[in-house]
């Protein structure tokens, strides 16, 4: 079957014109109305707060953010929540490439991306046709930099050499990045990153067994853009992470307490080719390929090799009063796991069509679309297939004085469930499918997983509001997300085999997020608040659960950076989680403050000098989004004092 899924979309792909998601920038311009992919309330990190954050990890990536939660401590150990629903939920990807499974609880798909490779991050909780298969709860778009994004006008060549220090683990980081380009088009770069950590310590002073480690990525990219309309990437990305961890179990139990050495490596290979007709707006055409490998050595190795494609095409034309961009695609993508020396395979192959308009009428944006899916999963010898039909529809208005109105809808399914490879590997023969007592689809056929969103708010963006060239921006939004039949295991845990599979129960989060943001000239303050409520079929509050959900206290994030000019720069960030007291669900909230200072002396061109200072006031607390309770989850780091300098120099 693969074999003529892959021959249809390869004719597919050689005949059919297809591009890529029409993003902010390629989409139909309205004079006072930002078109977006599918709602107004996307959120987009760029490398400069990354770099002023001094950003090690996933925890400091989303720092900034009051609907993203990291949870877990070390950097082995983390989790990610976007609005209390679990990274695995999501449609994860580096330039395109699929993240894949779990390899063992949580390690893979989210961890081990290096920041130093970062040009943005994007991500997104609303469901559209184009966003790719199995984004349950959104997605999240890492896109690495290109070698012209380095380089200023006039110059070819270039290095960056990078030093650190963290103070909370006794932490260094080294690494370079060389790039160039040839003629007009032609860009190459390559990045060596290395760090290594001891034992974080908490607010107490205390060490946290299971942290310490090393990490190290080698990237390497060629791109040559804009050439006659074509524009072609390909990269190469190896990262590999080893030291001796712990899981995010109980802190306090003594199998916490005794580390194992563990290797995870990730290998990941990207081509892409996009051509834009200069004169021809029907052809806006984008090609994505990829490998991604991904393995984990814990005594026992688990491997996990993913490869997929995209290709699609948007055309821009108008009819009558309205103008139009159709996005029409095809996208395939192939999981194959195993644990060395079990024979126990773990085949997952989804292989979607997908249309999405976006159309502009005077004021009104509408976007509607849908994806249909066909999937085949194999865990051992239980095989579940089928096809599901996954629909959008979206609107924007422009209310005028500024005020713009939204409102979302949009469907996701998929079917490859949300247990780790290494446990999968353990499948007995005579597994059953939904035999567990008590849950919905009790004695009937395996059903995907499935998911529902709405979202809708309102916004408002204006400039020289107060002061002459001020900008201010505000918005608040309304969401709701279900997510029904993950499929989850019968045994699997700590060495046990796994015996059975079932759809579990629906999973709801919802509430509200307001944004308020004011800037003039190099001064910008941004204002977030989220208010999410995740709770069960029942409407009880969702405790902590691996790879699902958990519920958090609402949290507010102030951050503020002024540029005094071209030599100094000053932020502030204050994030504060609220308590938590709801059901059975009990955790205390904390208040984190960080700063940076960003100075780039006049005196030595090139060179930059950044200090980033962590949980100022050297609090001691956890995560509401790790395991355990108050007592009994694995703090979080201490005060960490981080300094970092880059030496950028250009030809």
């Amino acid at each position: 079957m693969r074999n003529r899924w892959m021959s249809f979309l390869l004719a597919l792909v050689l005949f059919a014109p297809a591009t890529a998601r029409a993003d902010e920038s390629d989409l139909l311009e309205l004079p006072e109305m930002e078109v977006t992919a599918q709602t107004s309330d996307d959120l987009s990190i760029d490398a400069d707060l990354l770099k002023r954050n001094q950003a090690l990890d996933m925890k400091d990536v989303f720092r900034n953010q009051s609907s993203i939660e990291i949870g877990g401590g070390s950097r082995a150990a983390q989790r990610i929540y976007v609005r209390g629903i679990e990274a695995t939920n999501l449609n994860v990807t580096v330039d395109g490439a699929g993240q894949g499974m779990n390899l063992f609880q949580h390690r893979g798909n989210i961890g081990g991306i290096n920041p130093q490779l970062l040009k943005s991050v994007d991500v997104q909780t609303m469901a559209s046709a184009d966003q790719g298969a199995g984004a349950l709860g959104g997605s999240i778009r890492f896109v690495t930099v290109d070698a012209q994004d380095l380089l200023d006008a006039g110059k070819t060549a270039g290095f960056i050499a990078r030093v650190g220090y963290s103070s909370v683990d006794r932490g260094d980081v080294i690494g370079g990045t060389a790039f160039g380009q040839a003629g007009k088009h032609l860009g190459v770069l390559f990045d060596y990153s290395k760090s290594t950590f001891k034992p974080y310590k908490d607010g107490k002073g205390n060490k946290i067994v299971g942290s310490e480690g090393e990490d190290k990525s080698i990237f390497f990219k060629i791109s040559l853009l804009e050439l006659a309309g074509h524009s072609l990437k390909f990269s190469v990305e190896h990262q590999k992470d080893e030291g001796l961890f712990t899981g995010d179990w109980d802190y306090t139990a003594a199998n916490a307490q005794n580390p194992t050495h563990q290797v995870r490596e990730r290998e990941t290979y990207v081509f892409e080719h996009r051509f834009r007709s200069a004169g021809n707006e029907l052809i806006d055409w984008k090609f994505n390929s990829y490998r991604n490998e991904s393995t984990l050595d814990r005594g026992s190795e688990i491997n996990s090799n993913g490869y997929g494609i995209d290709a699609r095409n948007t055309a821009k034309f108008t009819v009558g009063s309205t103008r139009h961009a159709l996005t029409f695609g095809l996208d395939w993508s192939s999981e194959e796991g195993k644990v060395v020396g079990n024979p126990t395979n773990i085949d997952l192959e989804n292989r979607g069509i997908y249309l999405q308009n976006r159309m502009t009428i005077s004021r009104l944006l509408f976007s509607f679309g849908a994806r249909y899916d066909d999937y085949d999963t194999t865990f051992g010898k239980v095989d579940i297939s089928g096809s599901e039909i996954s629909p959008n529809v979206g609107a924007e208005i422009d209310l005028g004085w500024g005020f713009a109105g939204f409102a979302s809808y949009g469907e996701a399914t998929r079917a490859k469930g949300i247990i780790p490879i290494g446990w999968l590997a353990t499948v007995t023969d005579d597994a059953v499918v939904n035999q567990v007592a008590g849950k919905k689809n009790y004695g009937k056929k395996m059903q995907p997983e499935s998911s529902k969103t709405h979202e809708y708010g309102v916004r408002y963006a204006a400039t020289d509001r107060f002061l002459a060239e001020d900008r201010l921006r505000a918005q608040i939004s309304l969401f709701e997300t279900e997510i029904d039949n993950l499929i989850a295991q019968v045994g699997g845990s700590r060495g046990a085999p796994v015996t059975g599979f079932y759809n579990d129960d629906l999973i709801i989060t919802k509430g509200y997020e307001v944004k308020l943001g004011w800037g003039l000239r190099g001064f910008d303050t941004n204002l977030s608040f989220t208010h999410a409520d995740t709770e069960d079929k029942d409407g009880n509050a969702i405790s902590f659960t691996r790879r699902k959900a958990a519920s958090t206290g609402d949290t507010l994030v102030w951050d503020s950076f002024w540029n005094l000019n071209q030599t100094l720069g000053l932020g502030y960030t204050l994030k504060h989680v609220s308590s938590l007291s709801r059901d059975d669900v009990k955790r205390d909230g904390y208040t984190l403050h960080n700063a940076q200072i960003v100075l780039t002396p006049p005196f030595f061109n090139g060179l930059t000098l950044t200090v980033a200072a962590h949980n100022l006031l050297d609090e001691r607390y956890s995560s509401q989004v790790s395991s355990g309770d108050d007592d009994s989850a694995t703090p979080e780091p201490g005060r960490d004092i981080r300094v970092g300098i880059a030496y950028k120099v250009q030809f």
